[in-house]
């Protein structure tokens, strides 16, 4: 089915995620709405991997809403990967009876619309989703912030020097934050929301931040290794 197909058979979720008026990036931080996302895989590649979990909390105010989560299974197209299991603990028995793609998703994008996404790594989250969405007829919206960019903005400035590349539980521990059910799409997704409230905050502090500064954060990080290369550490796997 065409993409001009599927907008015609879209959903109610789906048809108000693409409508929903989405912050201007003028915006000052604390006074837009957030979703924290996080996806468990079946693989890396989006063109053959697939979600086969999600988890996504609001942030309104600077906090996160855990009453407000949003979470389920997705049951995939193609076997899972023995090294994906080993990764998050989904076994194929796990999601024999979750809803296909389309049903399962239904209650992220009603958790995503009106607000700005936010993951770590999040160009892994973006492909995903870009992909996801188009099937369902809709464009994922807005930017994606990152935290794996905006934590060490934070870790530079606070430290004097640019760390490396982490994975979420590393940066998280590196903030000293503490870490919630790794590798579970809801516990990362709390883990993602709050190191974003606090290095945000603490970017803040030195100078206001917009969504259009936190958008910003690879050419601003960019900046920084201009002046404070890396440590010459291999970078982890990105998740």
């Amino acid at each position: 089915m065409s993409f001009r197909l599927r907008m015609r058979a879209r959903s109610a979720a789906a048809r108000a995620y693409g409508a929903a008026r989405l912050p201007s990036p003028g915006t000052p931080w604390r006074q837009a709405s957030y979703c924290a996302v996080d996806l468990e895989l079946s693989g890396l590649d989006p063109r053959r991997g697939e979600i086969v979990s999600f988890g996504a909390l609001p942030i309104e105010d600077g906090r996160v809403h855990l009453n407000s989560a949003a979470s389920g299974l997705v049951r995939p197209t193609r076997p899972l990967a023995e090294e994906s299991i080993r990764v998050h603990g989904i076994r194929a028995s796990d999601l024999a009876d979750a809803p296909a793609l389309a049903r399962a998703l239904e209650p992220l994008l009603v958790a995503m619309t009106g607000r700005v996404l936010v993951a770590h790594h999040a160009p892994i989250e973006r492909a995903f989703l870009s992909r996801a969405l188009r099937r369902l007829g809709v464009r994922l919206r807005g930017p994606v912030l990152d935290t794996a960019l905006l934590a060490r903005i934070w870790l530079a400035e606070r430290d004097g020097e640019l760390p490396r590349r982490m994975t979420l539980t590393d940066m998280t521990l590196a903030c000293g934050l503490p870490v919630h059910s790794p590798h579970t799409a809801v516990g990362d997704a709390l883990t993602t929301a709050q190191l974003f409230i606090v290095a945000v905050s603490q970017l803040d502090a030195r100078q206001p931040e917009t969504l259009r500064r936190l958008a910003r954060a690879n050419a601003r990080l960019a900046d920084i290794e201009a002046y404070w290369p890396a440590r010459r550490e291999p970078p982890p796997p990105p998740r």
